[in-house]
């Protein structure tokens, strides 16, 4: 067979291989964490774990005297066999555990980072998850992952496309680093504005007059939502995106709900204003977003209606998001929840109006970047998985 896509000097058919075939895997050295370090020391290996696999995790291990055949080189090839099954890691030094396999080829015949990036692909990523079973804990055996078949091409066609797909990942990862680095500025200028050691000037270059420290009963009046009885089937319209629940607020603009309701269901109540900041109150606690068309809320999201025009909803979405909510609430079963009192009882950091728009329109501009990196990003991932399902088999 021969892919859709391919560098124009290769014809060869691929052949298909199963990975028993040309691989062989062996598993890694499982260390109880009272015997491994969290510091580096003299002779100590870094220890591989599903820690290592997690985003921006700071937690490193370190283990000593592991045997030869647990210890991972630069050009090794690690994938997790259990547990999150099927990540694959390569360019990584150290000794690693249990839940991996180090799978092992003739270099001469197989090119690492072609074998890395098929790996991965998600033609036999799913045959992997697959194979691996749907416990609660997903485990991929030897015998299971030597069965599975791939189709393999020639050497050099192998090289030419790891080299290829690694630029494509080197990119992808300069521009997640880019990405990175705008929210962790993000977080700073969160910090220093509201702690008032940034501050914005008026038109003159003159200061603005001292923050006033207000409560939410103070600026808001607070509505809630409600919740239609479940078992009435005549209360909710699976078309009609016109309700919210705290699931449905995945980001800062909402246009929809997550979820419909009929006219009945709705009673006499009334939908919440276009602009309005909503905020989750129960369960999951403090999460905010700003209400873009009108809808209704389930009962934990709460509505702020400022008294006066003094108040800026964007200003109040990035302060009411730079403090702990939780530290307001009482201590539930199910966890931290507000009731009426403790929501009005937040405290806040009002600017005058002036200096509220330009912290907002700031942070605005920032969130706007980051969105368009993120989508950058996104579109990269896009153009790779493409180019893999025609560039392999």
């Amino acid at each position: 067979m021969r892919p859709e896509l391919r560098f124009p000097e290769f014809k060869d058919e691929w052949i298909e291989k199963a990975f028993g075939d040309f691989t062989k895997t062996n598993q890694g050295l499982q260390i109880a964490i009272s015997n491994r370090e969290t510091q580096y020391k003299e002779g100590y290996y870094f220890y591989i774990t599903n820690e290592f696999l997690k985003p921006n995790s700071k937690i490193k291990y370190y283990i000593k005297n592991p045997p030869n055949s647990v210890i991972a080189n630069k050009d090794d090839i690690l994938m997790t066999r259990t547990g999150n099954t099927g990540k694959v890691i390569t360019g990584v030094h150290g000794a690693f555990h249990n839940n991996f396999f180090k799978i092992k080829f003739d270099n001469e015949q197989y090119d690492r980072l072609f074998i890395y990036e098929l790996l991965k692909s998600s033609k036999i990523n799913n045959k992997i998850l697959s194979l691996a079973g749907t416990s609660t804990i997903p485990d991929l055996n030897h015998s299971d992952f030597y069965s599975i078949k791939s189709f393999i091409p020639k050497y050099e066609e192998q090289q030419k496309l790891g080299i290829f797909f690694s630029k494509l990942d080197h990119q992808i990862e300069l521009e997640e680093k880019k990405l990175e680095l705008l929210e962790q500025q993000k977080k700073g200028y969160i910090q220093k504005t509201f702690s008032q050691e940034l501050r914005f000037k008026d038109d003159n270059g003159n200061d603005y007059p001292d923050w006033s420290i207000k409560k939410i009963e103070d600026i808001s009046k607070v509505n809630k939502g409600f919740t239609p009885n479940t078992k009435n089937d005549e209360y909710w319209d699976e078309l009609n995106e016109n309700w919210l629940s705290i699931a449905g607020m995945t980001q800062k603009y909402l246009y929809k709900g997550n979820k419909g309701i009929t006219e009945k269901g709705a009673s006499k109540h009334i939908k919440v204003d276009k602009d309005t900041l909503i905020m989750s109150f129960k369960l999951t606690l403090g999460k905010l977003a700003i209400v873009k068309e009108p809808i209704y809320t389930n009962e934990a999201i709460c509505h702020f209606v400022w008294k006066d025009s003094n108040v800026n909803t964007e200003y109040m979405y990035y302060y009411l998001n730079s403090i702990n909510i939780s530290t307001f609430g009482a201590q539930a079963v199910k966890g931290v929840t507000l009731n009426n009192d403790s929501i009005n009882s937040i405290i806040v950091k009002l600017p005058v109006i002036q200096e509220q728009n330009k912290i907002a329109y700031f942070f605005n501009e920032l969130d706007k970047l980051i969105r368009k990196q993120y989508a950058k990003i996104e579109v990269l991932k896009q153009r790779k998985k493409g180019l893999l399902q025609k560039m392999f088999i």
